[in-house]
């Protein structure tokens, strides 16, 4: 039998969930100037969204 295993990443119902695209499209429909930062700021999203899973869902037992 094995154990569940419950998502780390918690979700905000009050937002829709746009794909990684659509994001990237939203990035490049900014003002030149502000791309940059927006692209910082998605990357370190997607790092802290990587960890969280590696340290409560990867790193268990039943992924051994």
């Amino acid at each position: 039998m094995y154990n569940v295993v419950q998502n780390p990443i918690p979700k905000n119902g009050f937002f829709t969930s746009p794909t990684l695209g659509e994001i990237q499209e939203m990035i490049e429909s900014l003002p030149k100037k502000e791309r940059a930062n927006a692209h910082l700021i998605m990357t370190y999203t997607m790092n802290a969204c990587h960890q969280l899973v590696e340290d409560n869902i990867l790193n268990k037992e039943i992924f051994a």
